[in-house]
């Protein structure tokens, strides 16, 4: 065993069948997070599944791998790079809001945008700066987080949760086990179920979704959602999100929207989404948006102070490195590494000349702009990845919540009332959310058997297929589905555009109510911190369409079930492969049929 063992290690990383196997999977993975993260704002981790996938292909039906390679794989098809949420946005809110106006370098015309026009001659502009822009951030941030990666690992803290249980799951899968067959059972349930419910829903029996509305009081809305993907993803949320997700929507539409009806405020015309667009847009929006973005950094300050008053009570814990004293391993990295500073100076010398030529704060001067892009390349960047960067690898969340007060109030403070500078600042920096596809597999790699450089060119692997079939799979939904239908709610981009909205026009008081906002964020971080609420769940909730919340609710209550019968050491052994495969085929199939049937 050990000797076999000793020839697997041996095997090379970096394998054609990995290069390849890991590109296919990233697309389909794309596809995924893609849908999601159009409709919900959220994202998920596919490195169980793939790895299974790897496992049983490789080292199952074909003689044998090894960590290395099964390590390669699981990087590149976690390493996404696709601009589902940058273009849907721009599309959404181009198409939805009359005040947004963009310059052709980074949207079509007006025009060819309500005639949902796909000439390449009109796309080849937008989709080159986004390729450049985000080039050019990733390379930065690669040699950023290269300079750093020693110092930010050192802290035992930074234990990379995610990253960590995959090491562990490559090691149970060389040792042999019932994972795969296991992930491989429950994708097939998936893929079989929710392919029959869209062939009856092509012959006019839909199984998709139920509607019982009309059987309760006037006002009331009661949609759910079949799908075994939402269930899946309700499941995999934790509990307590997906349970006060089901608790705040179930009183948004059972009690809160017929109130409205009874009092004159709200109006049923029979459209249940019309109703359900007509509520969230005056009365839930805001305290959801509240929730969801003041009441983050409220909970941020809370979790601050908390944090601080342990570290005072125990005096075993180690002391962070400074900010400080990591801007001057980074300025010190770049100076002893030629290759390094010049690319670093080409890439910053690129984005200021850019930045005065184009103006993207116009109508301020092309100063301001040369001097915010110095601004975030060297400060604000620099800050943003260390605290993105620290948060991932302690808790194994990463949130941006820390954009709004680097980027986005000094931006509106700056007296700038336009939207492009919005959609501009993320390419005027390092990108900050790199070092999670880079720094866990470089502390732990020991346990993957990867060279830094294979990590690196794994993480170029899967980012250029996603990037590439991002930018296809969000003109066609935005052609053939829509944004802001039934099929695609695309709740993730509303929140965006009522935020950069509020911004961009200074209307804050047009835009969302600032008492219920302010209510709203104080009241989702108390929950949050005091009580077993989750204030993700919660806000999520009031945003949600109403056929979202049932399929949610459920994949919470069969969590608490399973974890109460056999433990919680359930849902790690075999619960999350089982959704994670129901899920993954699930919604690859209903995203395929969606498109099927508006290009039908």
């Amino acid at each position: 065993m050990f000797a076999q063992t000793l020839i697997e290690d041996s095997k090379p990383s970096i394998t054609l069948r990995a290069i390849l196997l890991g590109a296919i999977i990233s697309v389909i993975c794309s596809t995924i997070h893609g849908y999601t993260s159009i409709n919900m704002g959220w994202s998920f981790s596919y490195g169980a599944i793939v790895i299974i996938i790897g496992y049983t292909l490789f080292h199952r039906i074909q003689g044998g791998s090894c960590r290395g390679e099964l390590s390669f794989l699981l990087i590149t098809t976690v390493s996404q790079m696709g601009v589902y949420q940058t273009l849907g946005l721009i599309l959404y809110m181009l198409e939805t809001e009359p005040l947004a106006y963009l310059p052709t370098w980074i949207a079509p015309a007006e025009e060819i945008i309500q005639a949902k026009d796909l000439s390449l001659r009109y796309w080849i502009a937008p989709i080159g700066f986004l390729a450049f822009g985000l080039l050019v951030s990733l390379v930065a941030g690669f040699i950023y987080f290269s300079i750093l990666r020693d110092k930010l690992n050192e802290s035992p803290k930074m234990i990379w949760p995610t990253q960590s249980a995959n090491t562990k799951l490559i090691d149970a899968c060389i040792e042999g086990g019932s994972s795969a067959r296991l992930v491989a059972y429950a994708a097939a349930v998936g893929f079989t179920i929710t392919l029959l419910q869209s062939i009856l829903a092509f012959r006019g029996l839909d199984l998709t979704m139920i509607d019982l509305s009309n059987y309760l009081p006037k006002g009331c809305i009661l949609v759910i959602s079949l799908s075994v993907g939402f269930t899946s993803i309700g499941y995999l949320i934790s509990p307590r999100t997906s349970l006060s997700l089901l608790g705040s929507g179930l009183i948004s539409y059972l009690i809160i929207t017929p109130a409205l009806v009874e009092r004159g405020q709200l109006e049923v015309t029979g459209d249940t989404m019309a109703l359900y667009n007509d509520y969230m847009m005056n009365y839930s929006m805001a305290p959801a948006i509240g929730i969801l973005l003041l009441g983050g950094i409220l909970l941020s300050v809370l979790m601050l102070i908390r944090n601080k008053r342990k570290k005072k009570e125990s005096m075993d814990d180690e002391v962070e490195t400074g900010y400080l004293e990591l801007y001057k391993e980074l300025i010190e990295g770049l100076l002893g590494n030629r290759r390094y500073l010049a690319i670093i100076s080409l890439i910053f010398l690129s984005l200021t000349v850019i930045s005065y030529i184009i103006n993207p704060f116009k109508p301020l001067s092309p100063l301001f702009s040369v001097l915010f892009t110095v601004y975030c390349f060297w400060i604000a960047g620099f800050m943003e990845m260390i605290f993105i960067t620290r948060m991932q690898g302690e808790t194994g969340i990463g949130m941006g919540i820390a954009s709004i007060l680097l980027y986005e109030t000094p931006i509106f403070t700056s007296g700038y009332r336009a939207f492009t500078g919005y959609f501009v600042y993320p390419y005027l920096r390092p990108n900050p959310w790199v070092g999670a596809g880079i720094l866990p597999y470089y502390k732990y790699r020991e346990e993957t058997g990867l060279r830094w450089r294979d990590i690196i060119v794994a993480n170029i692997t899967g980012r250029l297929p996603t990037f590439i079939f991002s930018v296809f799979l969000t003109l066609i939904l935005w052609k053939y589905v829509g944004f802001g239908t039934q099929t695609m709610p695309a709740v993730g981009l509303i929140q965006s555009k009522v935020f950069i909205t509020m911004l961009a026009t200074g209307n804050i008081s047009t835009v969302l109510n600032p008492v219920t906002f302010i209510a709203g964020g104080l009241i989702g971080s108390l929950l949050e911190v005091f009580t077993p609420v989750s204030m993700m769940g919660l806000g999520m909730g009031l945003l949600f369409p109403p056929h979202y919340i049932i399929p949610f609710g459920v994949g919470g209550i069969v969590r608490l079930i399973t974890e109460r019968k056999y433990g919680k050491e359930f849902y790690e052994e075999k619960g999350r492969l089982i959704v994670t495969g129901l899920m993954a085929s699930g919604l690859i199939v209903q995203v395929a049929t969606t498109i099927i049937q508006g290009i039908l």
